[in-house]
C-alpha cells in the first residue's frame, strides 16, 4: 500500500550540441559500444538532421535499432535529412492500430497544455480504443491496459511526461510543439479528429467555413467562442467534442444542435464558462461529461442523462439531486467537492456500476450510503466547515469489499475515529491529508500498512 502521493520531476526538453546529440544516438542504436566505423559518416548526417532535438535523435535511433545494421539502408533515413516530420511518421506507422487512435486524440489538445493522465485514460475509454482489444485484456482492467498505452506512446518517444505519481504512473503529460504539429496534421488527414482553430486559425475563417467542415468530422476540437455562434454552430455527425475555453470571454455556451454527442469534454482552466445545462440535458446519447456549471445545484432534469456513465464538475460544494440515482450506468462522480447525497426513501436504488467518488464532503459512511455504492473502487472523503469537534466515524468502510483507493482529507477541528478493522482488505492505497491525527489512530494506519506489505 502507498500512503500519500508525490508529484515527480518534471522533465524539461532542451537543444543538444553536435557532441551530445551524437553520445545520445550510440547510446540508443549500440548502448556502451561505439558506432562501426562504416556507419558514422552516415549515422552523423542522420544525427545532425536532428537539429539537437532529443526527441528526434531518440526516435530515430530506436527505427535504426530495428533495422540492418547497413549504410544502404541507413541512407533511406538520410535521404531525408532526418526531419522530424519523416521520422514521426516512420514511428507512427510502427504503432498498433488502437496506439494511433490514443495518440491522435491528443491532437484536441492545445499547444503546451499539460494533459492529466487520469482524465485522457477516461476519455480513451469513453472512446471505445480498447473494444476490439478485449480478448487481448481479459486479464487486465481496460484502465489498465490504457494505462500501459500511455507509457508505450512516452516509449516511442512521441509523449512527454510532466509529472509522476509516487507510485510510478504517469500523472501528467503533453505533446512537445512539433510533434502535435504532426499529430494535428495526421488527425486531420485521416479524419479522425478535427482541431478547429488549428485547421481554420483566424475567427473570419471559423464564421464563414465551420458550418461545413464540422458536418465531416465525427470528432472536433473547437473553441468556446465558436461554440457561441449558435446559428452556424451545428452537427448531427459530431459525437465528440473537446471545448477550449478563451480568457476573457465567458458567455453560455451553445450545444443544441449537436444532437448525436456521447462525449463532452470542456478542458480545466481558471476561468467561469459554462453550459445552458437545459441544452446538456438534452444530449441523452451523453456518456461523458466534463465541465463547470452555473452554480453548485446540479437540477433534477440530469436523470434524462441514463446513458451517462462519466460525470466530472470542476466546482466545489456541488449539491447533487436524489435523481442521481437513477443513472444506473454512472462509474465515475467526480467534483472538487460533493456536499451529502441525498438518499431516495422507500425503495433503496443502487449505483452498482459507480467506481470513483470524489470528494465527498463531510461523508457519513453508513451501513446504507455502503450498501448503495457496493462496488466502489476509489473513494476520496474530505472533512471541513463543520462544527468544532465534530466526529465522522469511518468503521462501515469495512464492507466496501472492493475499494481500492481512499483519500481522506481531515482537518483540525475534526476527531477521525479509527478502529483496528476499519480498513477492507481490498485496500491497495491509502491517501491521508490530516492536520493532527491521534496516536491510537496513526498505530492502525501502521498496522494496516504492515499487513499490506
Amino acid at each position: 500500500m502507498n500512503v500519500a502521493a508525490l508529484n515527480g520531476p518534471v522533465h524539461m526538453i532542451r537543444f543538444l550540441d553536435d557532441e551530445q546529440s551524437w553520445s545520445l544516438f550510440q547510446h540508443k542504436v549500440f548502448g556502451d559500444q561505439d558506432c562501426p566505423l562504416e556507419l558514422q559518416t552516415v549515422g552523423k548526417k542522420i544525427v545532425n538532421g536532428c537539429g539537437g532535438l532529443p526527441l528526434s535523435i531518440v526516435t530515430v535511433a530506436r527505427l535504426l535499432s530495428m533495422i540492418p545494421r547497413t549504410p544502404k539502408l541507413w541512407q533511406q533515413i538520410e535521404v531525408n535529412d532526418g526531419q522530424l516530420g519523416t521520422i514521426l511518421s516512420l514511428s507512427y506507422n510502427h504503432l498498433s492500430q488502437h496506439l494511433r487512435k490514443c495518440f491522435l486524440y491528443m491532437s484536441g489538445f492545445p499547444q503546451d497544455y499539460e494533459i492529466r493522465a487520469s482524465e485522457l485514460i477516461k476519455l480513451w475509454v469513453a472512446e471505445d480504443f480498447f473494444v476490439h482489444r478485449k480478448r487481448q485484456i481479459d486479464s487486465k482492467t481496460v484502465k489498465e491496459s490504457a494505462e500501459e498505452s500511455l507509457e508505450d506512446l512516452v516509449k516511442q518517444s512521441l509523449v512527454l511526461v510532466t509529472r509522476r505519481k509516487i507510485d510510478g504512473k504517469i500523472k501528467s503529460c503533453r505533446l512537445h510543439n512539433m510533434v502535435r504539429d504532426f499529430c494535428v496534421r495526421q488527425a486531420g488527414q485521416e479524419k479522425f479528429l478535427l482541431s478547429v482553430m488549428d485547421y481554420l486559425p483566424t475567427p473570419i475563417l471559423r464564421r464563414h467555413f465551420l458550418p461545413q467542415v464540422l458536418q465531416n468530422h465525427q470528432r472536433i476540437s473547437v473553441s468556446w467562442h465558436d461554440l457561441h455562434l449558435r446559428d452556424s454552430t451545428h452537427s448531427s455527425f459530431t459525437t465528440s467534442m473537446i471545448c477550449i475555453p478563451q480568457r476573457g470571454y465567458r458567455p453560455k455556451g451553445s450545444v443544441e444542435n449537436f444532437t448525436s454527442l456521447k462525449i463532452l469534454h470542456v478542458l480545466r482552466k481558471n476561468d467561469h464558462s459554462y453550459w445552458e445545462l437545459g441544452q446538456v440535458f438534452e444530449l441523452t446519447d451523453l456518456t461523458y461529461l466534463a465541465s463547470n456549471i452555473p452554480d453548485s445545484i446540479v437540477p433534477p432534469a440530469i436523470s434524462k442523462l441514463q446513458n451517462l456513465e462519466t460525470l466530472i464538475i470542476y466546482r466545489s460544494e456541488v449539491h447533487l439531486p436524489v435523481e442521481i440515482w437513477s443513472l444506473r450506468q454512472l462509474r465515475h462522480l467526480i467534483a472538487f467537492s460533493f456536499c451529502p447525497l441525498p438518499l431516495p426513501e422507500g425503495v433503496t436504488l443502487l449505483l452498482e456500476n459507480l467506481e470513483t467518488f470524489s470528494k465527498a464532503a463531510n461523508y457519513v459512511c453508513s451501513e446504507r450510503m455502503v450498501k448503495v455504492i457496493p462496488n466502489i473502487k476509489k473513494l476520496g472523503i474530505c472533512y471541513s466547515r463543520d462544527e468544532f469537534g465534530s466526529v465522522y466515524h469511518l468503521d462501515n468502510l469495512i464492507h466496501l469489499l472492493q475499494l481500492e483507493k481512499l483519500k481522506l482529507e481531515v482537518h483540525s477541528s475534526f476527531v477521525l475515529n479509527l478502529d483496528n478493522h476499519v480498513f477492507p482488505l481490498s485496500l491497495k492505497k491509502l491517501e491521508l491529508n490530516v492536520e493532527w491525527i491521534s496516536w491510537k489512530d496513526m498505530t492502525i494506519v501502521g498496522r494496516c500498512l504492515i499487513f499490506k506489505c
